[in-house]
């Protein structure tokens, strides 16, 4: 159950308490749904004032030109928006809904709308086993509105497991998830029984869009074979031609050189590098090799070379999963910490704090041994 909107006056002690203890270029706001907070345009100015950019997570639905053009003199950076079919929205019969290509006018509209006002456009969407098939055309409807479309996100489903033999405590004592407290507790379904992993959602993309590569990632907390994070991007002309992405040469001195100027790493990048990209052929090998593909497209003709070129960035996140021995494996130094009582909290479980106080212990019965984790904070 919701508490309401935050006092503006605690969000400012939360957005100076990351900026300190974080050192953070951005800040991004999620909810429930950050738009309607009373207060969002000072939020948003605070944050500019502190000299960081911010991001609004969204789905969209109350968002209107004048709020759009509040933002922008507020200094909002871009919003990113979660537009998919495991979604109950008030404007579509979700039995219509079979696929995630039946939302592409959606997220088109609200494209359409951020455009209007140079607003940064980010879409994502909840990967699971039935519309991971479904990747590769998300990903191509990005493409097709390059102009307009500057990165997505692929979130895989995750669960926390309700079935006999799992208990879960908090502060010592006992919570029961099946009444319905946690959105992502399952009933029934298995500890350790990941269906969809980061690598399944990269091999797909794989397939259609070989020119896509993974630039930098982080691991996770337990299991070494894990990748948490996979961020990578193609580059392509507005016509729709790719011929790569960044390698992560480019990547480790684009951080380099924002840190030595700015005294933070770079997240959610303004400056549009467009064609300068392929001069950073000279120290990566996987931008040398996407110029070289360029070359051979202006061979057919040179005026090509006119036509504007960008990358879309793509982003692959696996959501804290369960391991068999009753480890939960999260994510190896998580960028998207948020505050709770005066704490850094990984803001994928902030929930748990949240409603029970504190993050879940797990106790089950595994091949007849009673195992008990505790999961630590980052």
């Amino acid at each position: 159950m919701g508490e309401g909107h935050k006092p503006l006056e605690q969000l400012k002690q939360e957005i100076l308490f990351l900026k300190k203890w974080r050192n953070c270029d951005n800040i991004t706001m999620a909810g429930g749904e950050p738009i309607l907070h009373p207060d969002i345009l000072e939020i948003v100015g605070f944050i500019k004032s502190m000299k960081m950019k911010s991001i609004i997570l969204t789905n969209g639905y109350a968002l209107t030109d004048q709020l759009l053009s509040d933002l922008k003199q507020a200094g909002l950076t871009g919003l990113s928006f979660h537009i998919d079919s495991t979604q109950t929205r008030p404007e579509f019969n979700k039995d219509k809904i079979k696929s995630e290509l039946d939302l592409n006018d959606l997220r088109l509209n609200y494209a359409r709308m951020l455009k209007k006002f140079g607003f940064y456009a980010h879409f994502g969407i909840t990967v699971t086993e039935k519309n991971l098939h479904e990747v590769p055309k998300f990903i191509q409807w990005g493409i097709d509105h390059i102009n307009m479309v500057s990165g997505i996100s692929l979130i895989i489903y995750r669960t926390l497991p309700v079935h006999d033999g799992v208990k879960y405590y908090s502060n010592g004592k006992q919570v029961d998830l099946s009444l319905g407290s946690l959105g992502y507790a399952i009933e029934d379904d298995e500890i350790g029984k990941i269906k969809v992993k980061s690598q399944d959602v990269y091999a797909t993309i794989k397939e259609q869009f070989p020119e896509y590569e993974a630039s930098c990632y982080l691991g996770g907390t337990h299991d070494h074979t894990s990748f948490k994070w996979l961020i990578g991007n193609i580059i392509v002309n507005r016509k729709g031609k790719m011929f790569g992405a960044f390698g992560k040469k480019t990547l480790e001195l684009a951080q380099t050189f924002h840190h030595l100027v700015y005294g933070t790493y770079l997240v959610y990048p303004q400056v549009k590098i467009g064609k300068r990209v392929f001069f950073m052929s000279i120290f990566d090998k996987t931008v040398r090799k996407a110029f070289g593909k360029f070359m051979r497209y202006l061979l057919g003709n040179p005026f090509r070379f006119f036509t504007p070129v960008k990358a879309i960035g793509i982003g692959i996140v696996q959501a804290p999963d369960i391991l068999p021995d009753g480890n939960i494996d999260m994510c190896d130094d998580c960028p998207d910490m948020c505050v709770f009582e005066g704490k850094l909290v990984n803001s994928c479980r902030l929930d748990e704090c949240r409603i029970y106080g504190n993050l879940l212990h797990i106790h089950h019965t595994h091949d007849g041994e009673t195992k008990k984790e505790m999961v630590k904070e980052n």
